[in-house]
Formats: C-alpha cells, structure tokens, sequence
C-alpha cells in the first residue's frame, strides 16, 4: 500500500513541478543561500543577519553538491524543487508511519497519505523550496519515534535529535514542543519515563544549542553597533517585523494569505479547524490534536503571518481526519494494556462492546462524510491538480531570464528578483553587480558606486513592486528607468527596465 501511495505522489509531484507553481523569490533565496554554501564555503551570498537557522539551505546545498543539480536543471528553482519531490516522498511515508503508530487501520493511514498530497494547497505549497517543507519530514519523525512501541530510550533520544534538528531548519517549530513532550509522556513506561525525557530534552537542547553556539563563537550573539546578531534577528521576527493585520480585518494582509489559501482548498482548511474538538474525544489523538489546535490559534494573536505556514497543518490535518474517521469506523475508546508491573497504558484501537446498532450508526456516518467530501471536494482538487500539472507558470521568469543573457552586458549593475540571481551568475554577470533588489536598502555591504544610479537594468517582478513603497532606492530605479519589454499578464508579468 505505501509503495502504491508513494507511485501516485511521485507522479502528481514530479509532473509540471519546475513549471507550476511560479518561482517565488524565497525559493530564489534559500537556493542562493546554499549556491553559496557550495561554491563560496559562505552561508549566504549576502550578509547572513540570523534571518533563519542555517540547517535548512545547508540541506539543499548537500542536495545539489551530490546530484550536481545545478548544473543539470534547468533552473536553481528548479534544482531546488527536485529536493522537495524527495522531501514529500519522505514525509509521506512518516505520515503513514505516524497513522500506524497511532494504531489506525492501513486503509485510514492510506486515507491519511492521500488527503496530504492530493490537495490542491498540498500540491502548490509542498513544491515550493521553503524551509517548511524541508522541516515537516524532521517533525514527523521526531513524532513517529516518540511513539515507538518498544518505547526503548534511543528512540526518544532520537525524537528529540529530530526535532532539534526541525527547530534548526525552521525555528517556528519549536511551537511543537508542548505536543510533543505531551506524546512522550503518554507513551513512555512509567519506570523509564524519566530516563526518557532527560534523553529527549538533553539531545534537543544540546543540538539546538549549536545555533547559538555559533553566533556566539562569531561573538554576533548579542547586538553591537558594527555587526549582525542572533539576538537582533530574533528581536525583528518578533518585535520589529511589520504585522500582517487581524484575520478579521477586510483588506489586511492576513486576511489576504489566508484567502489565498482558501482559494486552493477551502475543504482541508474548514477539516483544520473543525478537527481539533473532534480528535481530542480519542485519547490517542491528543496530542497530535493539541498540535493543530496551537498552529490554528497562532495566527489569530495577530502579529506577521508567513505565507507558507499554512505548511504545518497539513500533515497534521490529514492524519486526524483519517484517524477521526477510524474512529468513526470502529471503536473511539483507547485499549489499555498493562504488565505486571504496572507499565503506562499503550494507545491503541480496541474492539468496544459496543451494541450493532451503535456500530452501523458509526460506520453509516463515517461512509456519509466520505461520500459528501467526494462529491464536494474531488471535483475541483482534481481540477486545480491538473492545472498546477499542465501550466506552465514560470514561463515569464524563464523569457526575461533568456532576454538579459541575449541582451544585457555582464559587467552591468542589475536589480533582480532573487528567483533569478543564481541563474544569472551562473550566466556570467557579476556577483557583485547583480543585486537582489532588497539589498540594495537594507543591506549596509552593497554600495555600488553611485547608489541607485549605478543600475543599468531593473527586473521588475510582483514581489517588488509589492516592496516598491518600503524600499526608498529600489522605488528610485524603478522611476528613473523606461520600460523595454515584459513577459507574462498579471501577477506573473515580468518587466525588463533601463535606466534612463
């Protein structure tokens, strides 16, 4: 069943992956980020600021050293996108993994798998190279061994390994701590669960610790008048950032991420929030309960809500409508074993003496709410599937590409979306000289000669000129500049600018 599974994510996945959806500057970023880690031995190709931990583009940049992605894809982007066709075959098969853990039926945890890689927002958001994706397989293990049925010490020392290493990759993970320290206490043997959460909290914070470590050893932990720090970069994520608005407010910017996700499946996300309540009525599913219920209240505190953190719902979405249907299916109650000893009960499925009517009323209801997802949601997942299969939405990105190597000097100063950057370095413009176009205001190393009056070509994407009103040189380059030719309509449409 999971090699099947694994077929069918393989192939929805892999076809039309470097074409749709659209390269996105943060793609563009993060593959920058590791072409420097594998070329410059640097951890960015800018000032690393502590932005993000590092673990997630060192990953990548493992990925392309050892497949030689870069030069055999088509694009960095596209490179990139081959690591998280295996990130997503990999989180797959640890969700099925999870769904037997919790001891759900083989049909179910399939049901589990399939609902995590057939949604429309799973398909456009899982192809995306986001530190996000790279985190969920880490989440999902450091869960799978934390229910580990023999319960051995090595299996939580690893969970904890695990999640640090989730942590490393995308520090709003650890917002997962309290569910997972809640699984290892409903699993562990009351004779070694003490044994057990020092080895888990002793290899998460050891391994965790080595974030900090580095900074400190850079002496960049704490904020100084002359360099970047740890510290600095967490008081931005957290104080500084500009907010994205209340969910309730018409116009604001969270209101505007979470349409854009509704767009794609309004049917996972309504699961989401309705599925908490019912999962924590079986006790085996608490937890994980506890772990959606946390990422569902996180953007309603207001504050900056990223775009793709729609990400870490997803798995846990999928596994609790499938084990809220097992439930459904067959008894709701949890088997208890004990030893003589008086061991920790063990989560389980048991056969409840439950009455057959009280049985056919379950699995009628659990055979309707399938039914209803099916002819709801089916129809349009299989028409926004085929769409992100067989369009072509990168295409604009490509043209302007092909238009500056044909055209532009490669000595000249260019302003560019960083989905680009790589692609035109690895074409022979300059480093130096090829800026994405944030650094220009934001980073004190880039001061090309004349400041915004050095840049010859201005590539305009919808990401800039999203920035053009925050961003004082970047907005002067683009006024000062005539427009030559554009690729694409709409939010895709890319501009080609020289300065007049």
């Amino acid at each position: 069943m999971l090699l099947n599974l694994l077929i069918i994510a393989a192939v929805l996945h892999a076809r039309g992956m470097d074409r749709a959806p659209a390269f996105d500057d943060d793609e563009g970023t993060y593959m920058a980020q590791a072409w420097a880690v594998q070329t410059r031995h640097a951890l960015t190709h800018y000032t690393y600021w502590y932005d993000h931990p590092p673990l997630g583009w060192l990953l990548l940049a493992a990925w392309t050293w050892t497949t030689g992605a870069f030069s055999r894809a088509s694009s960095a982007v596209a490179a990139g996108r081959e690591a998280m066709l295996v990130v997503h075959l990999a989180s797959c098969g640890l969700l099925f993994a999870l769904a037997r853990r919790l001891d759900l039926r083989r049909g179910f945890a399939g049901l589990a798998v399939l609902l995590f890689t057939l949604s429309p927002l799973a398909l456009f958001y899982q192809r995306l190279v986001y530190l996000d994706n790279l985190a969920t397989p880490f989440v999902l293990g450091a869960f799978v061994l934390a229910l580990s049925p023999r319960q051995r010490l090595s299996a939580y020392a690893a969970s904890g390994a695990c999640f640090a290493a989730a942590v490393l990759i995308k520090e709003t993970s650890v917002l997962l701590l309290p569910a997972l320290c809640w699984q290892v206490a409903v699993t562990t043997d009351i004779r070694t669960r003490r044994y057990c959460y020092a080895l888990f909290l002793v290899m998460f914070v050891l391994i965790g610790a080595l974030y900090p470590m580095y900074a400190l050893l850079k002496n960049e932990l704490l904020p100084g008048a002359s360099h970047v720090s740890l510290v600095g970069g967490i008081l931005f994520q957290l104080v500084e950032r500009k907010g994205s608005g209340s969910l309730f407010t018409p116009g604001s910017i969270a209101r505007g991420v979470v349409h854009g996700w509704w767009a794609l499946d309004p049917w996972l996300l309504v699961a989401g929030v309705l599925l908490p309540p019912l999962a924590f009525a079986q006790r085996r599913l608490r937890p994980l309960a506890l772990v959606l219920a946390l990422q569902i209240l996180m953007p309603l505190r207001g504050g900056y809500l990223p775009v793709p953190y729609v990400i870490g719902l997803l798995p846990f979405t999928a596994v609790l409508a499938a084990g809220v249907g097992d439930g459904l299916w067959g008894s709701a109650r949890s088997r208890r074993r004990t030893d003589a000893a008086g061991a920790q009960p063990r989560l389980g499925r048991a056969h409840s003496r439950t009455s057959r009517p009280e049985r056919w009323l379950r699995r009628t209801t659990a055979v309707v709410a399938v039914a209803l997802f099916i002819g709801s949601a089916v129809p349009s997942w299989w028409e926004k599937d085929r769409v992100l299969m067989t369009d072509d939405q990168a295409a604009p990105m490509r043209q302007a590409e092909a238009w500056m190597r044909a055209h532009a000097p490669r000595d000249a100063w260019l302003l560019v979306d960083d989905a680009m950057w790589v692609d035109l370095v690895r074409a022979g413009f300059s480093p130096r000289r090829t800026v994405w176009f944030y650094k220009l205001d934001l980073d004190p190393g880039i001061r090309p000669p004349l400041g915004w009056r050095s840049i010859r070509y201005v590539v305009v994407t919808q990401v800039m000129r999203n920035g053009l009103a925050d961003l004082p040189s970047v907005r002067a380059a683009h006024n000062n500049s005539t427009l030559v030719t554009s690729f694409g309509e709409g939010t895709q449409r890319v501009e080609i600018r020289i300065a007049r």
